[in-house]
């Protein structure tokens, strides 16, 4: 359970602790009744600030994507970012 909370994923667990995936799974919901946010007070307070998103051409990036699934596996939330490569000129 501390390497869930510490950002591990299911499989990277499996492999350190050497068990199955479901085994893992199995562990985490039986001790989803007993998991609660770490903030959740908080979190209900907070009224999210507006974001600003600024887009402009650049001459090259790195980009990268991860995904996962949010509840169930027609949940899946993708996640892009993207580096700009400065070539130190000015």
């Amino acid at each position: 359970m501390d390497r869930a909370l510490n950002g591990s994923g299911i499989r990277d667990t499996a492999r350190v602790l050497g068990v199955s995936p479901t085994t893992v799974i199995d562990t985490i919901k039986k001790k989803e009744p007993l998991i609660q946010q770490t903030n959740e007070r908080l979190l209900q307070t907070l009224a999210p600030a507006p974001v600003e998103v600024i887009v402009h051409k650049v001459e090259e990036a790195e980009i990268d994507e991860m995904w996962s699934f949010v509840g169930s596996k027609s949940q899946q939330r993708w996640l892009g970012h993207a580096i700009e490569h400065h070539t130190g000129q000015v």
